[in-house]
C-alpha cells in the first residue's frame, strides 16, 4: 500500500493512513475518533471518494468512536452509493466500534466485516499486501 496520509499519533489524536492497493482504497484509522479529530477523516474521505475506488474503512485500530464517527461513515455510505462505489468498515472484532454502531442500529446500514481479507472478497478478491 502506498501511504497518502501518515500522521504522528499523540494522546487523543487520530492516526490516518490511506493508499490504493489495486483498484480499492484502504484507510486505517488509529486512536480517537470524535468531533475534535473527525475533521481530517472527512476530508480524506472525501479526497478518496473522488478517486472513483471502493473504500475500505478499517477501524480495527479505534481506541475510541464518538457519535460523529457513525455519521462520517454513513455519509460516506450514501456518497459511494449515489457514484456507485461501495465502502466497508473493517471493525476487527473492535467494541469501540461495535458497540456504538449496533446500540445505535447504525450497522445495519453498513457493510461491516470483520478483516481486510473479508472486504477484499466482498469487492472481489484483491487481498492487500499484509506488510501495508
Amino acid at each position: 500500500m502506498s501511504e497518502t496520509t501518515d500522521r504522528s499519533l499523540r494522546p487523543g489524536d487520530l492516526q490516518i493512513r490511506s493508499g490504493a492497493v489495486g483498484s480499492l482504497v484502504l484507510i486505517r484509522v488509529s486512536g480517537a475518533l470524535d468531533l475534535a479529530t473527525a475533521d481530517d477523516l472527512i476530508e480524506e474521505l472525501d479526497r478518496q471518494l473522488r478517486t472513483g475506488r471502493d473504500i475500505v474503512l478499517d477501524c480495527a485500530g479505534l481506541d475510541f468512536m464518538a457519535v460523529v464517527g457513525m455519521s462520517l461513515m454513513i455519509e460516506t455510505h450514501r456518497t459511494a452509493l449515489a457514484r456507485q462505489r461501495k465502502l466497508i468498515v473493517v471493525t476487527g472484532g473492535n467494541r469501540a466500534v461495535l458497540r456504538p454502531l449496533r446500540l445505535t442500529r447504525v450497522d445495519v446500514r453498513l457493510a461491516l466485516v470483520a478483516t481486510i481479507d473479508d472486504a477484499c472478497a466482498q469487492l472481489g478478491g484483491l487481498i492487500p499486501d499484509p506488510r501495508g
